[in-house]
């Protein structure tokens, strides 16, 4: 492992399957690697974990650090907090920057870490950045001072109106867990080498208090909405649960496409909250998304501003969304959507032919 603290990416994945955050995470941890000056290294910590490290590597990781044990086929905080914190002790000096994907694992695990080294932790992150700090709080005379290579953890705040810049200069590990869907990966190279370590922890019998007997997972209602390059949406502008058809229908002219929805339509039961976009629910950032009777708000706007292109119909002319979308339409959806739909439909037959 190298001597030099350098930015430590904790991998999610989930039964042999890499999850897209955590290629995200090693695509800012480059940047902030970059910055330092320093390289990126992967733990990844699983059972028959095959190629995943090696596609790490050409994802940019330079060394990855691979815990392939039993113990840890499934996940539970505390065999996954003692694998975790093993590798991080085995290290000559702590990892000057971790970062997490703030998934369910990650939620779960990073403030085990983070309160195991009594350092701090940003959750939920939008941006992350380095930069410098001068402390001039006079609260702790200790602490005053320029602090440099700072961990500028930035995420949303007051509903989503503001940014907050939130560092820990005072020990390392500096720490934050990010939202999936808003870093960039690096994009795989599969000419990429680094270095694989493999790492045996010695587990204890107390860390297996809890112990998964059986895993279920409702597949019929899952969605994963960060893969998807074209975005349909809905809001409570579709007037009723039935409204969804219209959402889906459009949907389904496109390649590679998934319905989200509005929190407002999720807390009213129309859809499951596996197609929520925004703040409470997911991050996206497709190639095109187009959105039915969604006024908007601040709330959903952060879940999907970053996309490529953003399509808007909504029958109200003052509503906020026309203040971001590349296109607005001004009418009735219920209308405009079929049209929407037979307009894409023969774009693309005239590039299929085109293209013969």
């Amino acid at each position: 492992m190298s001597d030099k603290p350098g930015v430590l990416v904790i991998v999610d994945q989930l039964q042999g399957d890499l999850r897209p955050i955590a290629l995200e995470l090693l695509g800012a941890a480059r940047d902030l690697a970059g910055k330092l000056g320093v390289g990126v290294q992967a733990l990844v910590m699983g059972h028959k974990l095959g190629d995943m490290p090696q596609r790490l590597v050409w994802n940019g990781a330079d060394e990855v650090i691979v815990v392939d044990q039993p113990e840890l086929a499934e996940y539970t905080t505390l065999t996954y907090r003692k694998a975790s914190i093993s590798v991080i002790d085995s290290m000559p000096k702590p990892p000057h920057i971790v970062l997490c994907g703030a998934t369910t694992i990650g939620r779960d695990l990073a403030p085990r870490i983070a309160a195991h080294y009594e350092t701090g932790l940003t959750a939920d992150c939008t941006e992350l950045d380095i930069g410098e700090y001068e402390h001039k709080g006079k609260a702790d005379p200790t602490k005053v001072g320029t602090y440099q290579n700072c961990l500028y953890a930035i995420r949303p705040s007051f509903g989503e109106s503001l940014k907050a810049r939130i560092i820990g200069p005072w020990k390392n590990p500096q720490m934050a867990t990010a939202r999936a869907g808003v870093m960039i990966p690096c994009g795989e190279d599969t000419t990429r080498t680094g270095k694989i370590t493999p790492f045996t922890v010695k587990f204890d019998k107390e860390d297996f208090i809890t112990k998964v007997i059986e895993t279920v997972r409702d597949m019929s209602s899952t969605v994963d909405l960060t893969k998807a390059k074209v975005i349909v949406s809905g809001g409570f502008g579709l007037g009723g649960p039935d409204g969804f058809e219209v959402v889906r229908d459009l949907a389904s002219v496109f390649k590679n496409s998934a319905v989200g929805a509005s929190r407002k339509t999720v807390d009213s039961g129309w859809i499951p909250y596996a197609h929520q976009v925004g703040q409470t629910g997911k991050t996206v950032r497709p190639l095109i998304y187009i959105a039915l009777g969604i006024s908007g708000a601040i709330q959903h706007r952060v879940g999907m501003s970053q996309s490529g292109t953003i399509i808007a119909v909504n029958k109200d002319e003052k509503a906020p969304i026309f203040q971001f979308a590349h296109y607005g339409i001004v009418g009735d959806l219920y209308e405009v959507a079929p049209i929407l739909k037979e307009q894409f439909r023969k774009s693309f037959a005239e590039a299929s032919v085109g293209a013969k």
